[in-house]
């Protein structure tokens, strides 16, 4: 005889316990709807155990009226809720498909499709009205089919953010996966599920169970996970970073901006979309080991997409225009991807394709590499001193302390970029995109950055004296000690941007947008400010 409950009166066979929860008094079955094929899982909490309160039952309650609100594929539904003589029962469709719990080895590949996957919906939680924050986000809370759909579940700490509820008076959730807002009571909001996913993946990323989080973080609430997996790709990793930011204010702003972020990430570069769009004969030449060897740094990637690729001329043009002092230098360069300190000065590179180079301390002064790919391509410590970058894909490259004085980077991609302690003095740097680019310390004092998007930046104790960011886009951008003394951020977007401590002596401030922006201890003496919204939205006259 069956040791399982008896819900046939209320329609259903128990078949399988699939959780146990002794000391909450929960318990979850696996059953069958009686004359039908269907499976449900049903959630039993058994108040009349010794020791448990009535805070479980109200998160039945909550979890009920939540569910009966949501209509999402990979949430499941609500069913049914009846009362038993011990307790209390909700009713939920059931998905056949384990919690990350259950399974914690995962590609990389897969962790970034299960993260789009619970991503999505978290966006559609988030654009409702008013949205909901689930509160809960762990591994033992998504399932994850053979397809790895992520389905999410457990809404029983879910809060609905409006009115009073946008407050959490009480922490919920679980340590380790609670952000720190959560856990001092302050305010919520989408990003606070944000660091809860974060966690999460980080977990699967590692290869730590749930119970071992703790491991992961230190003593400032921050997590250090980049050395249990070193090759983690620059850009997942800082993506990672930032989800679960202690600070919700350096977090993505919510699942959509996240999303979006995650998606581009996961793109490849766009020199090898381009690829796939070349004729066969033109492609299987550029595929070959030595890429590089076809086009040999005479014509450019662009050049050769348009479908006029001559492997003879090719050479022909080489040995006419000489890309450098030394043919063997650059040839060396094309075939191994690998010269550091080179002597590449005013060399015509434009439009080759570099990406993946090390090419750390190369000399590299008054160089062409317009419309060049140095996608991820290391140029640690190089002299770049007046080179034209203009169009150029520099999208996760290392430039840290590089020289770029006087560079054209005119509309060049930076995203993802590492410039810490770079050399940017008058650099031209107009309609930039240097999204969550690190530029840490660098030297940008007179440098051009019109209209760039700078969002999510880190420019701590950068130098921008005298730099034009007229436009510049800076949302949640880090300024925090940056010196930005007489720079012209006239219509800036400053949006939650962090300029603790910055230097804005002198600078020019007019219609710029400074709502939610932290200015605590900025200096702001002899700052232009008309027209200027300020961090509580307040515009001066």
């Amino acid at each position: 005889m069956s040791n399982y409950p008896n819900f046939s009166s209320h329609g259903y066979e128990v078949v399988q316990e699939l959780g146990l929860n002794r000391e909450a008094g929960r318990i979850t079955y696996l059953a069958n709807v009686l004359n039908s094929e269907q499976q449900v899982v049903i959630k039993e909490f058994r108040f009349a155990n010794s020791g448990v309160d009535w805070s479980g039952f109200k998160a039945y309650q909550r979890e009920i009226e939540v569910l009966q609100q949501l209509h999402h594929p990979r949430i499941p539904r609500y069913l049914n809720s009846f009362e038993t003589p011990s307790g209390f029962c909700l009713v939920q469709e059931y998905k056949k498909a384990p919690s990350l719990a259950e399974r914690y080895s995962f590609t990389l590949e897969e962790v970034q499709k299960i993260a789009v996957s619970v991503l999505e919906i978290l966006v559609y939680l988030q654009q409702r009205t008013p949205p909901v924050i689930h509160r809960d986000i762990k591994p033992e809370n998504i399932l994850v089919d053979e397809d790895l759909n992520a389905y999410l579940v457990d809404f029983g700490f879910a809060r609905i953010r409006g009115g009073e509820l946008a407050l959490s008076s009480v922490a919920a959730g679980t340590i380790g996966f609670m952000p720190p807002e959560e856990q001092f009571g302050r305010s919520l909001t989408a990003a606070s599920d944000l660091y809860s996913l974060g966690a999460t993946l980080i977990c699967l990323v590692t290869g730590t169970r749930s119970v071992a989080v703790g491991k992961l973080i230190d003593d400032n609430y921050r997590f250090n996970f980049q050395n249990l997996f070193p090759r983690l790709p620059f850009r997942f990793e800082q993506w990672l970073t930032k989800m679960v930011e202690p600070n919700l204010k350096f977090r993505y702003s919510d699942a959509t901006v996240a999303l979006t972020v995650l998606q581009k990430t996961m793109q490849p570069p766009e020199y090898l979309i381009k690829l796939q769009k070349l004729p066969a004969k033109i492609k299987g030449s550029l595929t070959a080991p030595v890429m590089g060897l076809a086009t040999l740094g005479t014509i450019s990637f662009l050049y050769a997409s348009l479908g006029h690729f001559n492997h003879e001329r090719t050479l022909q043009m080489n040995s006419e225009r000489s890309i450098s002092n030394s043919e063997n230098t650059v040839r060396r360069l094309f075939f191994t991807r690998k010269c550091p300190r080179c002597d590449l000065r005013g060399a015509d590179l434009r439009g080759a394709n570099l990406g993946g180079a090390d090419l750390r301390e190369a000399k590299l002064e008054g160089a062409y590499l317009g419309g060049a790919n140095l996608w991820g391509t290391n140029l640690e410590s190089a002299s770049m001193e007046g080179t034209n970058l203009v169009g150029a894909n520099l999208g996760d490259a290392n430039l840290e302390g590089a020289n770029l004085e006087g560079a054209n980077l005119g509309n060049a991609n930076l995203e993802g970029a590492s410039l810490g302690g770079a050399n940017l003095g008058n650099a031209k740097l107009w309609d930039a995109k240097l999204w969550d680019a690190n530029l840490e310390n660098a030297n940008l004092s007179g440098a051009n950055l019109r209209n760039a998007n700078l969002e999510s930046a880190s420019l701590v104790g950068a130098n921008l004296r005298n730099a034009k960011l007229q436009d510049a886009k800076l949302w949640d951008a880090n300024l925090g000690s940056a010196n930005l003394g007489d720079a012209d951020l006239q219509g800036a977007k400053l949006e939650g941007a962090y300029l603790k401590g910055a230097y804005l002596k002198g600078a020019y401030l007019q219609d710029a947008n400074l709502r939610g922006a932290d200015l605590q201890g900025a200096d702001l003496e002899g700052a232009y400010l008309r027209g200027a919204t300020m961090p509580d939205g307040n515009k001066q006259q």
